[in-house]
């Protein structure tokens, strides 16, 4: 049977509405040689909904990336639904192509599935246009059907489906798994079943079958069936059992709306600070919530509302009473709603903007106070932002610097303060590590005339000065205060990153019993790999301990480039090590798990190193920079990674996968790799002075400041083109690595 869903993502972007009666903020006006676009997606399924009814999958809706290209590349990226600006977006007139995916892309799942779509569009001045993209299930979806009467002819039973990839395997027919998704690799368009199981008489029965040039988008529904009147089938051997495979297109049949929450933007305020000031002495502020579904609810909540107020503590602003609605007005309060019922673009959409007045904020004590405000649609989806009010009569206070801010490092903290009246003068810090005695104190003009000798300018009320603080220790925590003359806040606190170093740094541990020699320990857990798993099929290990060339300890790590063969048959390789794990061989090539969770930022790496090249014997026309008789190179390099760098293979997630067969080649680019926010490489292009080691320090040079680490890659390799299966016989001795902060 045919059968399809539409999941469609409804983003806050459809909007193409005026908001009446509030001119002062929000305008759709479009700009000179500019036009907008409201976008939209639909997503293609092929699992049955139990019923029309809008349902939500957040999951899904965070997990949709969308791009939009035009000629030059890569205008916009949105990493899930609620990235995209809710008044839509503005693209200058030109022709651009969206493009969505959504879903978890693995080789294979019984729950994970992955969607894609591209749609092309053009932007003319002042044009506003909705645009939906259609993505499509890019899955091989295979299903497993058996015959109710299957138990009687076979027991302990499955069906294993793969490819080279990846693989599942379905149980009996009382298992519950019967659909699974696949992800076909470019190496391999076929998907390979086989039948395995034990006849009555405990006989062990296998049947294996291939699905050729397996389609995305399409359903193989494969058959096993049992007929007690058809007699012995030589073909499985079991008797009286077959299998058949029907191929079917997945159709469209029920929809299934995934939608975004209601947004709540600060018109005229940053909503993530605080709102600070004296008592009487605050400005009005504004804020605009779009819904794309009805609103049920919106509530505001302040527990000094009936101290100062007068009123009740939460208000529901829906369903007001009118009386109560004009008290609101006449202490500062008010509230405009529309409703776009019976407009042809999205008649559910709903705006509503909040103004809470001067005279609504100024009668509200000194003290911090919390003013929460919750939309809540007709979904049942909720959005919920904090106005915090700090009113003080203080000349100064400290911002919140959290630990986990990006300007927050192992040995240097950035502290950020707000001048609240005019009168503040010579603003600045004292900091100490936390329990000590001593305070240290930075005045704001002092670090802004050592940073760039401008001369002290005044701050005015309502303006935030930072001051770096360098020196400090990593994993520790300091207290800080914000001072001016006559003046010192309470203390705040904040802790510095942690100053992690590797794990078998000075490659002391080594298996003792297994083939391949691994880098670590037996019992313990792998940080490090070589490529000696896929040498050991000719019995070498490439990576090895050497107790003869150190630095310290008993062992350094030599690394020995050579063509791992037997019999004459093999392939180059480099002796190499990394941060990470050795997934598999695929024939005589690699793949590899590049990378580990690591979230300290070190300044760089320092180490030994002897270094010994060969002369190059072995090149490949994919590398055509290195050429037999040159003198071998060797490398060490080092990345720090963010949070979104991730990659699956045989269902691992790793930071980055490298695959070195020529078909399928993914290999590690620092320079294109948009995960990457530091970077540092030395390339040994001779041998090293002396008989040991010699010391080396790689500093790492920083792209990216406002984002946090998440994960570490270290490659060491005797040849620096080995992913190209380039070099010749060098060897490289690695020793004591320590992460500088």
């Amino acid at each position: 049977m045919k059968t399809k869903n539409i999941f469609f993502i409804c983003a806050a972007t459809l909007a193409s509405l005026s908001f009446s009666g509030c001119t002062d903020d929000i305008t759709y006006d479009t700009g000179a040689g500019e036009g907008r676009i409201l976008l939209g997606a639909t997503l293609n399924n092929d699992v049955k909904a139990t019923s029309r009814a809008a349902v939500t999958d957040d999951a899904l809706a965070a997990n949709t990336l969308i791009w939009i290209s035009n000629s030059k590349g890569v205008v916009r990226k949105y990493n899930g639904i609620s990235e995209i600006p809710a008044n839509g977006i503005w693209l200058t007139c030109d022709n651009y192509i969206a493009e969505a995916w959504a879903g978890d892309s693995v080789p294979a799942a019984f729950d994970k599935k992955y969607f894609k779509g591209r749609e092309s569009f053009s932007i003319t001045n002042g044009q506003t246009m909705q645009v939906d993209i259609e993505c499509m299930i890019a899955n091989v979806v295979v299903e497993i059907r058996y015959d109710d009467a299957i138990d009687n002819a076979l027991s302990d039973y499955t069906v294993t489906v793969s490819h080279q990839a990846g693989s599942l395997t379905y149980g009996d027919r009382n298992s519950g798994q019967k659909t699974g998704y696949f992800m076909m690799p470019s190496f391999d368009k076929d998907l390979a079943y086989t039948l395995a199981g034990k006849t009555a008489d405990g006989g062990d029965v296998s049947f294996s079958g291939t699905i050729a040039n397996a389609k995305p988008a399409t359903k193989y529904v494969i058959n096993v069936k049992y007929n007690p009147t058809t007699g012995e089938n030589p073909e499985i051997g079991a008797g009286q059992i077959s299998i058949e495979v029907d191929e079917t297109e997945i159709l469209i049949e029920d929809r299934v709306e995934i939608v975004a929450a209601p947004v709540i933007t600060a018109l005229n305020f940053e909503s993530d600070k605080p709102v600070t000031g004296e008592p009487g002495k605050l400005t009005e502020k504004k804020l605009w919530i779009q819904s794309t579904s009805p609103l049920k609810t919106v509530q505001i909540d302040c527990s000094s509302f009936n101290e100062a107020l007068g009123i009740k503590p939460m208000i529901e602003l829906l369903g007001m009473d009118p009386s109560f609605e004009a008290t609101l007005e006449t202490k500062g309060f008010t509230k405009i709603h529309i409703q776009h019922k019976g407009e042809e673009l999205n008649p559910d959409f709903e705006e509503m903007k909040l103004v809470f007045g001067d005279a609504f904020l100024n009668v509200i004590p000194e003290g911090e106070h919390a003013i929460t405000i919750t939309a809540t649609d007709s979904n049942g989806l909720t959005t919920t932002t904090v106005i915090n009010l700090v009113l003080t009569d203080a000349p100064v206070l400290p911002v919140e610097t959290p630990a986990d801010a990006p300007t927050t490092w192992a040995t240097s903290i950035t502290l950020t303060g707000t001048v609240l009246k005019t009168d503040a003068a010579n603003v600045g810090f004292n900091y100490r590590e936390q329990g000590t005695q001593q305070w240290e104190t930075i005045l704001y003009n002092e670090s802004q005339q050592a940073r760039s000798r401008m001369a002290p300018r005044a701050l005015e009320v309502g303006s935030t000065y930072s001051i770096v603080i360098n020196g400090l220790k990593p994993g520790t925590t300091y207290e800080y205060q914000a001072i001016c003359d006559g003046f010192t806040s309470a203390i705040s606190t904040t802790t510095t990153e942690a100053g992690r170093q590797l794990e078998n740094a000075g490659f002391e541990n080594w298996s003792s019993s297994t083939k391949p020699q691994l880098v670590y320990a037996d019992g313990g857990e792998m940080f490090w790999d070589s490529g000696n798993h896929g040498s050991k099929m000719v019995g070498i290990d490439l990576t090895t301990p050497d107790s003869s060339i150190k630095h310290s300890g008993n062992y350094s790590a030599k690394l020995a480039s050579q063509k791992a063969a037997v019999l004459g048959m093999g392939k180059f390789a480099a002796g190499n090590i990394f941060v990470g794990k050795y997934i598999k061989t695929d024939g005589t090539d690699g793949v590899l798990g590049f990378g580990r969770p690591f979230t300290s930022r070190p300044k760089a790496l320092r180490g030994y190193v002897r270094y010994q090249p060969g002369t190059v014997e072995h090149i490949s026309p994919d590398y055509p920079s290195v050429q037999k008789g040159d003198t071998d190179k060797g490398i060490i390099y080092i990345a720090i990674l963010d949070s979104e760098a991730r990659e699956t293979y045989n269902n691992e997630e790793w930071p980055f996968v490298v695959q070195t067969k020529k078909a399928n080649l993914h290999l590690f680019d620092q320079a294109t790799n948009t995960h990457v926010i530091a970077y540092g490489e030395k390339v040994f292009e001779s041998a090293t002075a002396g008989d040991g080691l010699i010391p080396f320090e790689i500093p790492l040079e920083y792209r990216h400041y406002d984002r946090k680490a998440a994960n570490i890659l270290i490659v060491c390799s005797a040849s620096k083109a080995g992913d190209y299966f380039v070099g010749g016989n060098s060897t490289m001795w690695i020793d004591d690595f320590e992460l500088v902060y």
